[in-house]
């Protein structure tokens, strides 16, 4: 596995990533809260309210409010109002930080795993400005997103360094770090499921850094010359054994996840066949908004009818990159990992019936990491194998960050709809004028702000329904 020591350019690289990020999403401090969850998740829960109580930490840990249990994002909103009472700006501010750390903690990874480092920079780049990201950043309710994100990235990083330890001759002080790092990448792995329990298939991306680049499978083993043989080199069996305890996480917190949203999810369970086609037509849908990120809303509704050609076109798109990647499994590894990163992290809504939400842009937060893998990786293979002329890569390079200027143009024309409720409703309707929840809601803001007091202000619930919340 080849491996770049972190040095001055990286230092460099990370800070501007880190400094650039913050002044693009700057304008949220300016925003107030929207009328659409942020009101369970803040301005009108008293329990958060009164900021961190015991009564609060017992109500966290209890209750499955807004039918969901995330603990550990219930207490970081508490923290919120302790320290900033219901300043919108500064609860904006805590979620944009935890933005820029989650970038600068992914940029860090793929350098340390890859050793590929401008690779590893637009892959971390994109992450970091990419449109979609804007939800999960901007909706002060979204912060289980970068909460989640960051233990989440915590815990690849102590694998890595559990499993590189792990592979040095025996000694007392690399064996005696391995087991550090193993217990911390559990207690990382169970604070992210506190958060927000869509990381349940964590264990699953960890078998996938197994392959690639770690190297760990031997029935898989790479062409990769520079990667350094593993002593000793565990079987297949063995791999996946070692894991039992997230496995066991990922279970547990599954089964409480599944009890807190029966009163979310649909009525009438879907058949096999109609699940199987959702499933193709969410992904197509992902993977449009990921490459075309245009028309972006808080609320995507399901058609009422699946079109034959576009399922068609779903499973000709799914399975066509499936076959590529597959083609080029030994050659080019990290192909596959970036597309089953992909495909794993957004099996909990893809696989669970979301009512009648189609796709939302928060569920590509992590899952959008292994798209831009394999978007970098394919570009940069192709290229490598034409061994350019320092011209055209100079073209490729001025290419990238000609991309990387547009995501963060169209994410600073993203953030203005997420101003308040008014604007956020208005640009959903301009999006699908049929988009009857914001409608609903929209009203209720401009009855609201024309009768002051006569429904309480922000005591009137909006319409959350039909989407169920993120799992």
């Amino acid at each position: 596995m080849p491996r770049c020591h972190l040095n001055r350019r990286t230092g460099l690289v990370c800070l501007l990533l880190a400094l650039a990020t913050l002044a693009l999403y700057w304008p949220v401090v300016h925003h107030g809260f929207v009328d659409y969850d942020d009101d369970d998740y803040v301005f009108n829960n008293p329990t958060v309210r009164a900021g961190l109580t015991w009564s609060g930490l017992m109500w966290a840990l209890a209750d499955q409010h807004a039918a969901n249990w995330h603990p550990l994002t219930w207490l970081s909103h508490m923290l919120d109002c302790q320290l900033f009472g219901l300043n919108p700006g500064a609860h904006h501010l805590v979620n944009v930080l935890f933005h820029c750390a989650n970038a600068v903690l992914l940029l860090l990874l793929l350098i340390w795993l890859t050793g590929k480092f401008w690779r590893s920079a637009l892959v971390a780049g994109l992450f970091a400005w990419h449109p979609l990201r804007v939800e999960s950043v901007a909706w002060v309710a979204e912060r289980k997103d970068v909460l989640s994100a960051f233990f989440f990235l915590l815990t690849l990083w102590m694998y890595v360094l559990r499993v590189q330890n792990q592979n040095r001759e025996p000694a007392p002080g690399p064996a005696a770090r391995a087991k550090i790092f193993w217990r911390l990448a559990l207690l990382f792995y169970f604070l992210g499921l506190l958060s927000k329990p869509m990381i349940v298939t964590t264990p699953l991306v960890l078998l996938l850094l197994d392959f690639w680049p770690l190297e760990r499978f031997p029935f898989l083993k790479t062409s990769s010359a520079s990667a350094p043989a593993l002593n000793p080199q565990p079987s297949t069996l063995n791999l996946f054994l070692e894991k039992w305890p997230f496995f066991f996480l990922s279970a547990a917190i599954s089964v409480i996840t599944f009890l807190a949203q029966q009163t979310a999810l649909p009525s009438q369970p879907e058949s096999f066949f109609a699940r199987a086609a959702n499933m193709l037509l969410d992904y197509l849908g992902y993977l449009e908004k990921l490459l075309w990120p245009q028309n972006l809303s808080f609320l995507y509704l399901r058609p009422a009818h699946i079109s034959p050609a576009a399922l068609i076109w779903a499973a000709v798109v799914v399975i066509g990159i499936s076959a590529l990647v597959a083609a080029n499994l030994r050659r080019r590894p990290a192909w596959a990992v970036g597309w089953l990163w992909f495909l794993v992290m957004l099996l909990p809504v893809t696989l669970v019936p979301l009512s009648r939400l189609s796709i939302a842009d928060r569920y590509t937060y992590l899952p959008g990491i292994g798209f831009y893998l394999l978007a970098v990786w394919v570009i940069a293979d192709l290229a490598g194998e034409r061994r350019l002329q320092r011209g055209w890569q100079i073209l490729a390079a001025s290419g990238a960050a000609a991309v990387l200027l547009v995501c963060a143009g169209l994410t600073r024309q993203q953030l203005g709809y997420w101003q308040n409720t008014r604007t956020l409703m208005e640009h959903a309707l301009a999006v699908d004028p049929n988009n009857y929840v914001a409608k609903i809601n929209l009203n209720i803001y401009l009855f609201d702000q024309a009768h002051p007091g006569v429904r309480n202000g922000h005591a009137s619930s909006p319409v959350n329904n039909p989407s169920p919340p993120a799992p």
